[in-house]
């Protein structure tokens, strides 16, 4: 058992190495934006397993984490419980607990986490409630002869305080709330060969955001119901409908509003194989049609894929114009078409190059004001067009002990939507190792990073969680280490994990980054750890 364990401590290492990347703004990661292949993520849906978690919530990969239990025979009923705590610098402090039970026919799962940091300056610290991000997730399925009911509920939590160093503005007001009640139902059923799948997703959220320095003041609620049905065989997508109904208050002017759409998307099971992967549909979105795509294929070494994503707009609200008819209360539809050719070098090294473009249509952005303009609050924001272009390049290079992965990102042009970092690299080396038959292993990654600086006219506005046309961020060349270390010890595991460490051991030298006016330059964090497994 000790042995798997330390394998997949490896493997997950190894994901983690090419995973997507994310430009932070605090060195816990807990306020950052993710980014894939240099592109900026935002105002999309994700899924916390099977659990929907809404466009507006912002980060969440790296405020939340499931737990995973090793793997035993599916047929063998057991019980485990896991225990994992860090703790490090700036008061950073994570716990998560959980148990799962399992069985042939029925299987039960809790985890429960929290994660809190104050800050490397204590900007977010406060004595009597500092920052904090905590979830409790259940889940059930049960079998029957052709039938699979599932469920899934889980309570997030998030609270910060802002304390800004700045003497233009008090910050002694600043304050982000979030807490979401998020289900997921359904049903898996056969029948005639052909596999049925119903859901239906429930989210319940309350959000409140007070930043003085950018005139944020807003309190909303949002009920969201989306029903999923699909129809499959032989593992070919035959049907798929989605519909998505959002209800929101806005809590200053007691106003509310309904958004809705419908996706129907289908392929023929028919297609010749050579011809590749081909999803295609509509998306009804109010009283708006437009096209849903999704193409894949593979010519020998040469990878194409295409995909097309429509929705409503991002709802805004801190404007005051919520009467239906606004122009910031997501009625008009944001488009994106993605494009990305791959070429594989199937050789020892497993060398890939990816050509990435990404074409944005009806963004919201606030607008640039030059010296002290006053304009009315429903006009601070405009729609614009962006588009991006990227290059990565992989390669993996094994070892004896492990492997080294090279990943580097080149930006061909600025853009709202990018990075606007001309080069980032990363050079991971992961190494494993087992001693003493098996009951001590030593697992780990060390990084060298390497950014570029930021020197376009864009930057990203982690409050109002979109991009904006403006600057005021001294981000310069960056270059650091980091070491992630795992000692499996039987059944316990202990961790280390030191970020930015040359800002640490250097003192001579400045090896901190900034991302944001606001946040303080991102130093370094070292934090140690156990995991804990129980069987029974």
């Amino acid at each position: 058992m000790s042995h798997n364990r330390i394998l997949i401590s490896f493997f997950l290492l190894n994901t983690i190495a090419f995973s997507q990347e994310d430009v932070p703004f605090d060195i816990s990661k807990q306020f950052a934006v993710p980014t894939d292949n240099n592109q900026l993520i935002w105002n999309d849906d994700s899924y916390f397993d099977i659990l929907l978690i809404d466009r507006s919530s912002k980060n969440f990969k790296n405020k939340f984490s499931d737990l995973e239990f090793d793997e035993i025979v599916k047929d063998t009923s057991y019980v485990k419980s896991k225990f994992i705590y860090e703790f490090g610098d700036y008061g950073f402090d994570k716990l998560s607990v959980g148990l799962k039970k399992h069985s042939k026919n029925e299987e039960f799962k809790f985890v429960g986490s929290k994660k809190s940091f104050f800050g490397q300056y204590a900007e977010f610290a406060d004595s009597d409630q500092p920052p904090l991000s905590l979830f409790y997730k259940f889940d059930y399925l049960r079998k029957f002869e052709k039938n699979k009911l599932y469920s899934s509920v889980g309570y997030f939590r998030e609270e910060t305080q802002f304390d800004f160093n700045s003497t233009e503005f008090d910050s002694s007001l600043n304050s982000e709330f979030s807490d979401f009640l998020t289900l997921t139902v359904g049903n898996n059923f056969i029948k005639n060969d052909y596999n049925f799948d119903l859901q239906l997703n429930h989210i319940s959220k309350f959000e409140s955001l007070f930043i003085n320095q950018y005139a944020i003041n807003n309190k909303y609620e949002l009920d969201r119901n989306r029903f999923k049905f699909s129809i499959h065989k032989n593992n070919q997508l035959l049907l798929n409908i989605l519909f998505n109904n959002n209800n929101y208050i806005d809590e200053r002017s007691s106003n509310g509003f309904s958004l809705n759409s419908l996706t129907l998307t289908t392929k023929y099971s028919n297609i010749p194989s050579t011809f590749g992967e081909f999803n295609y549909g509509i998306d009804l979105i109010e009283d708006r049609v437009k096209p849903n795509i999704f193409y894949k294929n593979m010519f020998g070494n040469f990878d194409i894929v295409f995909n097309t994503r429509n929705q409503h707009s991002m709802v805004l609200f801190d404007v005051y114009d919520f009467t239906g008819q606004g122009r910031f209360s997501g009625n008009k539809v944001e488009e994106w078409k993605n494009l990305t050719l791959t070429y594989h070098f199937f050789t020892q090294l497993d060398l890939s190059v990816s050509l990435k473009y990404v074409e944005a249509n009806n963004l919201i952005i606030p607008i640039d004001l030059l010296g002290e303009v006053f304009i009315p609050e429903a006009d601070r924001y405009e729609f614009i067009d962006d588009d991006m272009m990227s290059l990565q390049s992989k390669f993996q290079v094994p070892l004896k002990f492990g492997s080294l992965n090279f990943n580097h990102s080149y930006n061909f042009y600025d853009s709202l939507i990018s990075s606007n970092r001309t080069h980032i690299l990363n050079l991971d080396y992961l190494y494993s190792l087992s001693l003493i038959k098996n009951n001590l292993g030593i697992n780990g990654k060390l990084r060298l990073q390497y950014m570029s600086k930021n020197n376009s006219d864009f930057s990203f506005n982690y409050f109002k969680n979109m991009p904006e046309r403006k600057n005021s961020i001294d981000s310069n060349e960056y270059i650091n280490i980091s070491l992630n270390a795992e000692i499996s010890i039987s059944d316990v595991i202990l961790t280390i994990r030191l970020q930015n460490a040359l800002n640490k051991f250097n003192t001579s030298e400045n090896y901190s980054i900034s991302n944001h006016e606001f946040f303080n330059p991102i130093s370094s964090l070292l934090t140690f750890g156990i995991i804990w497994e129980f069987d029974d």
